[in-house]
């Protein structure tokens, strides 16, 4: 009965959101409509479970457990597996392709000192080129790609580079979580480790640190307040990972025989939104570099690579219904070829993405959003890449991807 009666004395709460989209996918050659959890893991379906309770000496401690209900289970959202037609089936765990996941699990202690986290859970530079949007239109778009990485390239059937058939998600490789194909917020998962909050020294500003498996380093910086009439917000971040092991299936490994290399991630975002006019602007950059050896090097592979997304619009009440949202976005996704820069004769690369949306907000429970984006790859290469029917030749002519999502998010 101690647990118990302990338990009792805790505040707990049980919140988060049901985010759920039809997309409408076209890739030049086949077209599909499919149904799916929407827009990455961060803003899927979650179920946040949290609690917390006074101790003496002014302290405070608590927990926090996410559940992810979600449609992929590897977590990379799209539609087909890479290289297959659109509408084909990803890697499911199950015969429907649905996954409960434990998206963190953690405790606190906090007082005037600062707040220290252990367990798994969001780190100091998770989702610092994603949240700092004052608009708060993010399940509709935001800076790294989810919606259509997955579909395959199409130019007379699948576009094919020494016997891999190429999607938008391989020209939008993460350096800081290997296999990560998204293009910017690159430590952007949910980390076993330790991360210290420091109390506010100026106002308005959020410093933290942390360390997480295995000997990955970041630090942050976030400032959120007023600017004159505007709403602003900055968040910049910096994260070393000691035990990145970069594999490069097109042509060996980084590094000799798949050795271990560091990855350094550096990301910013900075929004404004003026809240009388309602017009609002975010952009977010990320550059990531890492050690190469000798053999990588020599391959031509590459050792940096820079994103950066822009979304600009307007969010007023224009009915009795709620704020009404319209905003474009631009991206541009560099060098980040996940065969690495040097295979079969590319010097680099580029995956631009463009696209336009509408948010209707039904009080603070309910958005309804509808969001149209294409995604085009391109290369640069060796005269021999650019003859017909070579790698840089068959991406450059790739059809486009194109998908619309009607989507609904509601809170709870």
């Amino acid at each position: 009965m101690i647990p118990v009666s302990q338990a009792a004395l805790a505040e707990a709460s049980i919140s988060g959101w049901i985010n759920q989209g039809v997309t409408y996918a076209d890739d030049g050659e086949n077209n599909d409509v499919v149904s799916t959890a929407d827009n990455g893991t961060t803003l899927g379906s979650r179920i946040t479970f949290a609690g917390s309770t006074e101790l003496p000496a002014g302290l405070n401690a608590g927990f926090e457990v996410i559940v992810e209900p979600r449609t992929d289970s590897d977590g990379v959202l799209g539609f087909g597996s890479t290289g297959a037609t659109v509408g084909s089936p990803d890697s499911f765990s199950n015969a429907t392709g649905d996954t409960i996941n434990i998206l963190g699990h953690s405790l606190f202690f906090a007082g005037n000192w600062g707040k220290v986290t252990f367990g798994l859970q969001s780190m100091p530079t998770d989702n610092i080129a994603v949240l700092e949007d004052p608009s708060l239109t993010l399940w509709a778009s935001i800076s790294p790609v989810f919606r259509g990485n997955n579909i395959g390239l199409q130019n007379a059937g699948a576009v094919v580079a020494g016997g891999l058939a190429l999607a938008p998600g391989d020209f939008l490789r993460c350096f800081t979580v290997p296999g990560l194909n998204i293009g910017i917020d690159c430590n952007g998962i949910y980390r076993q480790g330790v991360r210290y909050d420091l109390p506010t020294f100026i106002e308005n500003l959020g410093i933290a640190v942390g360390w997480a498996n295995d000997d990955i380093f970041d630090v942050s910086a976030k400032y959120k307040g007023q600017l004159g009439r505007l709403n602003g917000q900055i968040a910049l971040g910096y994260a070393n990972n000691a035990g990145a092991r970069l594999v490069d299936a097109g042509a060996g490994t980084f590094g000799s025989g798949g050795s271990y290399s560091d990855a350094d991630n550096f990301q910013v975002q900075a929004g404004l939104m003026d809240p009388v006019t309602g017009l609002f602007g975010s952009i977010a950059y990320q550059n990531e570099g890492v050690d190469l050896n000798a053999i990588a090097a020599a391959n031509g592979e590459t050792d940096d690579s820079d994103a950066w997304w822009l979304k600009v619009g307007i969010k007023k009440a224009f009915n009795s219904l709620g704020d009404t949202s319209l905003a474009f976005q631009y991206g541009s996704y560099n060098d980040q070829y996940s065969l690495g820069l040097g295979s079969f004769g590319v010097t680099g690369s580029e995956l631009e993405r463009i696209g336009f949306e509408m948010n209707q907000y039904f009080g603070s429970s309910l958005i309804i959003y509808g969001v149209w984006e294409n995604l085009s790859a391109d290369v640069d290469g060796t005269a021999a890449c650019n003859v017909v029917g070579a790698t840089c030749n068959l991406i450059n002519n790739a059809d486009d991807v194109n998908t619309f999502t009607l989507g609904l998010t509601y809170f709870f």
